[in-house]
C-alpha cells in the first residue's frame, strides 16, 4: 500500500515534468522568433542605461569632490575671519587685514596648483571685495558681478553649491574660456549671514573627456541637458546651435528617468534618460532601432534549436528523474518540519546531484545563515550597548574642556588659586572616573563621585547662579549601573532650565531603593520644558533638532541615549520618565533594577 502512492507520485512527476518542458519547448520554438526583437531591444536598453548610468556617477563623483573643495574654502579659518569682520574695522588692523588676504591667496593658488581642471578661483565680498587665487590676474571692470548668473543662483542657494551650465567666463580681462562654474555663499558660521560669493571654474575640457568616449553603435551618441533645457554636452553640439539638427529637448525634461521611442527623416530613435539628484542634469543616450536588433534573426534561429534539443533531452531523462525526485523531496520536508520546531542544529540528509540536492544544499546553508544571524544577533545587540557607552562618554565634549580651561585660566589671572585646584582636580575625576577601566556597570558610589565632579566645575563657572544637592541613600552605593546615567541629565537641567532662568537655579539629586528597583531622580527648578518637547526627548522618531556640537541640542540626544541604553541592557520596564513640577522647573526620574556587586573603581 506504501509503494502505489509513490509509483503514482513518480508517474505524476514524469509526466508533469515531460508536458511542462514539451509545451514550453513548442511555445519557444514558435514565438522566439517574434520575441527577440523585443529581449535584443530590451538587453540595448539596460546595457544602454548602465553606460549612462555610469557616465553620471562619474559626473557626479567629480562635481562631489569639487564640492567639497568648496566646502574646504568657505571653512578655511582665514577666510572666515577676513569676510566674516565688519568692514569698518580700525585702521591699525589695516595690516591684519593685509595678512589675512595674502594667506587667502597663497591657500587658495595652492588648491589651484594641485588641479589642472581648476581656470579660476575667486571669492566676492559683501562689500565689492575680489580675491582671486593668483594676485596677477586682473577683473574686468565692465562686468558687473552681481549681475552674474552665476553669483545670482549662489545668492538664492542659501550656503548650496550649485553648477552652471557651460558658459564663456569673462570676469577676468582678457582671458575668456569655456567653463563650468561652481558657485556658493561665504556664511558667517556664528550668524549664518552671507559674507560673499565663492567661484570655482571648471575646463569644460573635463566633462568633455568624460563622455565623448561613450557611443551606442555606429551611429549612437550621449548629450547632457541642464534642468532649464540647455545644452550641457553635445558631440553635434555646433550642428545644434545652428539649427541644422534638432533634439527632443521638452520629451527629455518630461522625463527622469526611463526612455522614449521617436521617428523623423534620422530613423527611429531610442533616447534612455537618466537624471542626477545632485546636478539636476538629465544624461540622455541616443540609439538607433536597426543597430539595436540587427542580430535579430541568428538569435531567432539559436533559440529554437535550442528549445527542440531541450524537449528531446527531457523527455528521455524525465522518467529516469522522477524515480529520484520523490525520496529526497521527503526528507527534504522532514528537516524542514525540525526547522519549524526551533531546530536549527540539524543536517539535511540529501545526497543527490540534481536541483533536490541543490535545494537541500541551499536549504542547508539557509539554517546555517540563520543560525549565524541569531547569535551575531546577540553579539551586536552587545557591541550596541557598548558604542552607546562610548558615545555618551563623548557627551564630554572639546566645548566643555575649553570652558572649564578658559576658567582655570581666568581664576589664576586673578590668583584664586583655591579655586584652580578644586576644578582641575574636579576635571581630572572627571575624565579619570568616564573612562573606568571599559565596565559597563559601575557603582552608584562611582556615578555620584563622577556627578560631584561635574558639577563642582559648573559650580565654580557659574558661580552664584546655580546650587545643587546630592541625597543619595548609602544603603543604594554599592549598586551597579550602567555609567555616564546623571552627566547627560543634570547637563539638560542646566542647559535648558537653569541658564534660561534669570535669577540663581538649584540643582537636586535624590536616590533610594523600593523594592526590587533603585530611583534615582535629577530635580530642577529652571524655567521648564513644554509638554510636546518634553515628549519628544524620548522619541526616536522625533529628534529634537539637528545634532549640534555646541551642547544645545547634544545633550537631547544624550538624554535619549540614556533612556535607551537602559532599556536595552535591562528591559522595557525601566529606563527615563519625566514630569514638570508644580513649583517650576523639571524631574527626570531614572527606574533601575537592584543590581548588587562590588565596586569597581
Amino acid at each position: 500500500m506504501r509503494g502505489r502512492p509513490r509509483s503514482r507520485i513518480q508517474t505524476t512527476i514524469a509526466l508533469a515534468f515531460t508536458a511542462l518542458v514539451a509545451g514550453t519547448a513548442l511555445v519557444i520554438a514558435l514565438l522566439s522568433y517574434t520575441f527577440t526583437e523585443e529581449a535584443v531591444r530590451r538587453t540595448s536598453q539596460d546595457y544602454t542605461s548602465q553606460l549612462i548610468g555610469q557616465v553620471q556617477t562619474s559626473i557626479d563623483t567629480y562635481i562631489a569632490h569639487m564640492e567639497y573643495i568648496a566646502e574646504v574654502v568657505h571653512l578655511n579659518e582665514q577666510v572666515q575671519a577676513y569676510f566674516g569682520e565688519e568692514r569698518s574695522a580700525p585702521a591699525a588692523d589695516a595690516s591684519g587685514q593685509t595678512a589675512r588676504r595674502d594667506q587667502i591667496i597663497s591657500f587658495l593658488d595652492s588648491i589651484s596648483r594641485t588641479r589642472d581642471d581648476i581656470s579660476l578661483i575667486l571669492i566676492v565680498g559683501d562689500n565689492g571685495e575680489i580675491v582671486t587665487h593668483d594676485n596677477s590676474l586682473e577683473i574686468n571692470g565692465n562686468v558687473l558681478v552681481p549681475n552674474q548668473e552665476w553669483y545670482r543662483r549662489a545668492i538664492r542657494s542659501s550656503g548650496w553649491t550649485v553648477v552652471s551650465p557651460p558658459h564663456v567666463q569673462n570676469i577676468i580681462r582678457g582671458v575668456y574660456p569655456w567653463v563650468i562654474t561652481l558657485s556658493r555663499t561665504i556664511n558667517d558660521r556664528e550668524t549664518g549671514r552671507a559674507r560673499g560669493v565663492m567661484l570655482v571654474d571648471l575646463n569644460f575640457s573635463v566633462i568633455n573627456e568624460l563622455v565623448n568616449r561613450v557611443t551606442f553603435g555606429r551611429k549612437g551618441y550621449l548629450f547632457i541637458v541642464d534642468p532649464d533645457g540647455r545644452i550641457v554636452y553635445h558631440p553635434r553640439q555646433e550642428l545644434i546651435y545652428s539649427g541644422l539638427e534638432r533634439e527632443y529637448i521638452d520629451r527629455v525634461l518630461s522625463n527622469t528617468y526611463g526612455s522614449f521611442t521617436v521617428e523623423d527623416g534620422r530613423g527611429e530613435r531610442v533616447y534612455t534618460v537618466r537624471s542626477s539628484t545632485r546636478t539636476r542634469w538629465r544624461t540622455v543616450g541616443v540609439a538607433y532601432s536597426s543597430e539595436l536588433v540587427r542580430n535579430r534573426d541568428r538569435i531567432g534561429r539559436y533559440y529554437t534549436w535550442w528549445a527542440l534539443l531541450c524537449l528531446l533531452v527531457a523527455i528521455a531523462v524525465s522518467f529516469v528523474v522522477s524515480v529520484y525526485l520523490s525520496r529526497p523531496i521527503m526528507r527534504l520536508r522532514e528537516s524542514m518540519k525540525a526547522v519549524e520546531r526551533g531546530n536549527f542544529d540539524i543536517q539535511v540528509d540529501v545526497h543527490t546531484s540534481n536541483e533536490i540536492g541543490d535545494l537541500a544544499r541551499d536549504f542547508s546553508i539557509m539554517v546555517a545563515q540563520i543560525r549565524k544571524l541569531i547569535r551575531k544577533n546577540a553579539a551586536d545587540l552587545e557591541q550596541k550597548r557598548k558604542s552607546e557607552l562610548l558615545a555618551l562618554q563623548n557627551q564630554i565634549t572639546p566645548h566643555f574642556l575649553y570652558n572649564t580651561l578658559d576658567s582655570v585660566i581666568w581664576m589664576a589671572e586673578a590668583r584664586q588659586h583655591d579655586h584652580v585646584v578644586t576644578t582641575i582636580s574636579a576635571l581630572a575625576r572627571l575624565l579619570r572616573l568616564s573612562i573606568s577601566h571599559g565596565d559597563e556597570l559601575i557603582t552608584i558610589k562611582n556615578e555620584i563621585e563622577h556627578i560631584k565632579s561635574y558639577l563642582t566645575i559648573q559650580k565654580i563657572r557659574y558661580r552664584d547662579t546655580l546650587d545643587y544637592e546630592i541625597l543619595v541613600d548609602e544603603a543604594i552605593l554599592d549598586f551597579r549601573i550602567p555609567k555616564i546615567v546623571l552627566q547627560p541629565l543634570v547637563e539638560n537641567a542646566i542647559y535648558h532650565g537653569i541658564k534660561n532662568k534669570e535669577e540663581s537655579g538649584r540643582v537636586e539629586i535624590h536616590g533610594r531603593r523600593y523594592g526590587s528597583e533603585v530611583v534615582l531622580t535629577v530635580v530642577d527648578d529652571g524655567v521648564g520644558i513644554p509638554e510636546e518637547q518634553m515628549r519628544a526627548l524620548l522619541d526616536p522618531l522625533r529628534p529634537d533638532g539637528a545634532v549640534r556640537t555646541d551642547g544645545r541640542n547634544g545633550t537631547r540626544v544624550g538624554v535619549r541615549n540614556v533612556h535607551d541604553r537602559i532599556r536595552l541592557y535591562f528591559g522595557t520596564s525601566y529606563g527615563l520618565e519625566f514630569r514638570s513640577n508644580d513649583s517650576g522647573g523639571t524631574s527626570v526620574r531614572v527606574k533601575l533594577p537592584v543590581v548588587p556587586g562590588e565596586e569597581h573603581t
